[in-house]
C-alpha cells in the first residue's frame, strides 16, 4: 500500500487483519491525496456503531511535511464530510493526548474546523522502574476457587467460549481482544474459576521500553475485593523482572471505581499524568 508511510503502524496492521478477515471496506474508509502519483496527504476512518447510529472515528489525518500549509487537510477533511453525510453518520469524533508537542496545533486545527471543545476521555498514568517501591506490589492469597493464568497461554477460541461460559458483560473499552498493537504475551494476565474467566488484565508492547495497560476487567461479583489492582500488581511484577522499564495505564473516565483507584494507588508512583481528550463533529 502505497499510504503506508502515512499512517501510524498500530493502524496499518490494524487495516491489513480487517482486510484478511474479509472486514476491511465495511469497517475502514481512507481518503487520500496525490500530487502527481506521489501520496500527499491520507485521512482513515473507522465505522462504528452505538446508541443507534453510526459515527466514525477519525483515527488518522496526516499530509506529508512537502505539501504542508496548502490546505490539503481541509480539502481531505471536506471529501470525508461528504462521505459520512452520504453514510448517513451522526457524527466525527477524534482522540489525541495532552502534553504532546502537537497537542496545541490540533486544538487549535478543532476549533477551526468547528469540532466541540475536547473533553477528557481517559487519564494516562506513565510510570517507571520507581514503581518498584510501592507496597501493593507485594504479592497476596487470591480468594479460593480462583487461578491467575498467561492469556498468551491459551487460545484464542477457548478464550472466547470461556468469556461467554462466564457471561461476562463489558463495554468495548475494556475488550480482552483488540488488534491496535502487539499483545504483551509476558505479563497479560487472565482470571478464571470453574465457571469460566472472571477478568483480565490486558498488556500492549508499544516498543521495546513501553508497555500499556489497557484493560483491566473484573466480574461484578469480586469487584469490591480489590482483585483489580491484585492482577496489576502481578503484571507490573512481571514487566520489571523481564526488565522492561515504562509503563502507560489509561484510565477511562467511565470507569470511576477504578478512577479512584488509579488516583489512590497508581498517582503517587506515576513520573508524570496525562489526559487522552476527545472531540466530535457533528454531522446532523
Amino acid at each position: 500500500m502505497k499510504y503506508k508511510p502515512l499512517m501510524f503502524q498500530w493502524l496499518y496492521l490494524q487495516l491489513e487483519q480487517s482486510e484478511r478477515s474479509g472486514q476491511g471496506q465495511s469497517r475502514f474508509l481512507l481518503i487520500g491525496a496525490e500530487m502527481g502519483d506521489e501520496p500527499a496527504g491520507l485521512a482513515v476512518l473507522e465505522l462504528r456503531e452505538g446508541a443507534g447510529a453510526q459515527h466514525a472515528i477519525l483515527q488518522c489525518l496526516f499530509v506529508a511535511k512537502p505539501w504542508r500549509r496548502k490546505a490539503i487537510a481541509s480539502s481531505i477533511m471536506r471529501e470525508v464530510r461528504s462521505l459520512c453525510l452520504e453514510k448517513q453518520m451522526a457524527s466525527l469524533e477524534v482522540y489525541y493526548y495532552s502534553g504532546k508537542s502537537s497537542t496545541e496545533s490540533i486544538e487549535a486545527w478543532l476549533q477551526k474546523e468547528g469540532w466541540t471543545h475536547p473533553l477528557c476521555d481517559a487519564v494516562v498514568f506513565h510510570i517507571n522502574r520507581d514503581i518498584a517501591r510501592a507496597g501493593w506490589l507485594r504479592e497476596r492469597p487470591l480468594p479460593s476457587g480462583l487461578e491467575l493464568f498467561l492469556w498468551a497461554d491459551k487460545k484464542e477460541q477457548e478464550l472466547k467460549q470461556s468469556i461467554e461460559a462466564a457471561a461476562a458483560v463489558f463495554p468495548d473499552f475494556l475488550s480482552p481482544f483488540k488488534t491496535f498493537a502487539p499483545l504483551e504475551p509476558s505479563n497479560s494476565l487472565g482470571l478464571r474459576s470453574e465457571q469460566g474467566i472472571k477478568g483480565w488484565s490486558m498488556t500492549y508492547r508499544l516498543n521495546e521500553e513501553t508497555i500499556l495497560y489497557d484493560a483491566v476487567y473484573i466480574s461484578p461479583e469480586y469487584q469490591q475485593i480489590g482483585l483489580a489492582f491484585h492482577m496489576l500488581a502481578r503484571s507490573i511484577c512481571l514487566q520489571l523482572e523481564a526488565g522492561i522499564p515504562y509503563g502507560i495505564f489509561t484510565v477511562n473516565r467511565g470507569t470511576p471505581v477504578m478512577m479512584k483507584l488509579a488516583q489512590q494507588w497508581l498517582a503517587p508512583y506515576s513520573w508524570k499524568t496525562s489526559e487522552k481528550r476527545i472531540s466530535y463533529l457533528p454531522l446532523k
